[in-house]
């Protein structure tokens, strides 16, 4: 039987899997709900975990084992990636198969370690690192030589990756710790310090995802549920998308200044390289409305939204899978 590969963008938010061969195979929340009684046995994963987040009796607890790029909880991401690979129906073989693995940009080695005993610990053999940026190029379609930089902004749920690129590798980059899940959580304080009304995160997350705007006056609302925090007593309120583009804005806002300085460092010939090809955006928060005129804005030159920009990563990896040269050039040497 021929080994398996699998390319891994195993996020903060969402675990996505591509087989060599299959394509995507699987997208799921990146999430866990254990036993606090059973030595924090699994009782579900995935989108069954999600659907209990904020529902679970003292007994059962939510563990998101990948917090801003970092592993957490190595037993509950291990028994995660395990269940995923089962749903998958992942056949490593003699050897247990190979593994793509998308990374922050930078990586620390303590980090690497960590998720090659994660990844190990579910079954797979070999395991191999490429930085997030690289394969969002790649998995955008965009080709790379020694001689083409492209200046990437990855935004995950967890972490932001902004870097140039090359066949060489990272010209200049940084992976930040702050991503989509801080726009949920601000906008649970503003709605709280605002509207007096307690929501959970699930209920934030779809309110980012259904007028969260970039745009002037954008009139777009929605009904938003919660429970009083003065009568205790449920409740709803309408919110628009301008009622809250001060709270999503903070973050664009943000990585904006911080791209505007990896750009800075660029030598002279890779800037004038850059500016001709623009920027590409990759990552579920680049799914924002208006993201890409705000950006040009921002930035005076060409954006780019990908057209699948959640699956950028996870893409790439598949690419690299399927050209062994091309992945040795761009894996991250360890040791």
């Amino acid at each position: 039987m021929a080994t398996e590969r699998l390319a891994l963008d195993f996020g903060t938010a969402e675990t996505k899997i591509y087989k060599l061969g299959s394509g995507m195979v699987l997208a799921e929340p990146t999430v866990a709900a254990v036993s606090t009684e059973d030595k924090l046995k699994v009782r579900a994963v995935g989108k069954d975990a999600k659907k209990l987040i904020g529902k679970t009796a003292e007994k059962t607890k939510i563990v998101f084992p990948m917090f801003e790029g970092e592993v957490v909880s190595d037993k509950v991401a291990t028994a995660v990636l395990d269940e995923f690979l089962d749903k998958i129906d992942f056949k490593g073989g003699i050897l247990g198969g190979s593994v793509v693995v998308s990374v922050p940009c930078g990586a620390s080695f303590d980090l690497l370690r960590k998720l090659e005993s994660v990844i190990v610990g579910a079954g797979i053999g070999t395991v191999d690192f490429v930085e997030a940026p690289i394969l969002s190029a790649l998995g955008q379609e965009l080709t790379l030589t020694e001689f083409s930089p492209y200046f990437i902004i990855d935004m995950g749920a967890g972490n932001t990756n902004i870097a140039a690129v090359s066949l060489e590798g990272v010209i200049a980059g940084i992976s930040v710790n702050m991503g989509g899940n801080g726009i949920d959580t601000a906008l649970i304080d503003f709605i709280a310090e605002e509207y007096g009304m307690q929501i959970g995160l699930v209920t934030a997350e779809k309110l980012k995802v259904r007028i969260g705007s970039l745009v002037d006056n954008d009139t777009l609302s929605s009904v938003v549920n919660g429970r009083d925090l003065t009568t205790g007593k449920p409740r709803s309120i309408s919110i628009s998308a301008r009622d809250i583009k001060p709270v999503v804005e903070k973050y664009y806002s943000t990585i904006s200044e911080l791209a505007l300085k990896v750009l800075a460092k660029l030598p002279p010939e890779v800037s004038a390289e850059i500016r001709h090809a623009g920027i590409y955006l990759s990552g579920g928060g680049a799914k924002i409305y208006g993201l890409e005129d705000y950006f040009t804005k921002k930035f005076g030159m060409q954006v780019t939204v990908a057209k699948n920009p959640s699956y950028c990563t996870a893409f790439g990896g598949g690419i690299a899978l399927g050209n062994p040269k091309l992945l040795k050039k761009i894996k991250v040497k360890i040791g």
